[in-house]
């Protein structure tokens, strides 16, 4: 990569972090382009060297926080421990992501929905398809290890299972602490303790029986 390449990469991520930083504490829809081109210091003609449209810019950051939580969950497949307790790990580490007084990553997830790719050739939504990739690619491998360490139980679908969990706390967290509960409601629902409920049942399916 030339110098010129590298100065252009960088000033990339620059403006993405800087738009993840305003978008993540006022939101999306409150955060224009010139505001993330002011608080680069460069002019909005030269934003638009790097992102072409909002949408872009919004899918890049989304990359780049989907891109952290399969780093984590990367690490923790690679910890010695069984695949059982690697799945454990993922899933409190789900839960704590919701512990952020602002909530503000729930918050951009939810807004995110709003923000479907306008088109399917960027380097962006490619992108965003290679993370998911990858993601998917780690909790496979955690469920295939499942089976061989014996650590999850025989004769269940263990790869649909591991799916199908991560993907519905991934999104009940989103969901619940954006969601105003029934004030009529006979108890008064703790989105956290829901979570955990959720993760607690999925174990005890999966474990292994004495």
């Amino acid at each position: 990569m030339s110098i010129r390449e590298q100065r252009k990469q960088q000033r990339r991520e620059q403006i993405i972090q800087a738009a993840k930083a305003l978008m993540l504490k006022s939101g999306i829809q409150q955060v224009q382009l010139q505001d993330v081109a002011n608080e680069v210091g460069i002019g909005i003609a030269t934003f638009y060297r790097y992102f072409a449209n909002k949408e872009l810019l919004v899918l890049a950051i989304n990359n780049e926080i989907t891109r952290e939580m399969t780093n984590t969950i990367k690490h923790i497949a690679k910890e010695p421990i069984t695949a059982y307790k690697q799945i454990d790990r993922i899933l409190t580490y789900y839960i704590e992501l919701i512990d952020d007084p602002e909530h503000q990553f729930v918050k951009f997830f939810k807004a995110f929905e709003a923000y479907k790719p306008i088109s399917e050739e960027t380097y962006e939504y490619k992108e965003f398809l290679d993370i998911r990739k990858e993601m998917a690619n780690v909790l496979y491998s955690i469920a295939v290890k499942g089976m061989e360490d014996k650590s999850i139980r025989a004769g269940i679908d263990i790869p649909e299972y591991v799916f199908t969990v991560v993907q519905n706390i991934s999104y009940f967290s989103v969901e619940s602490y954006l969601t105003e509960h029934d004030p009529d409601l006979p108890v008064k629902l703790d989105p956290k303790k829901q979570l955990k409920l959720i993760r607690e049942m999925f174990l005890q399916f999966i474990a292994t029986k004495n």
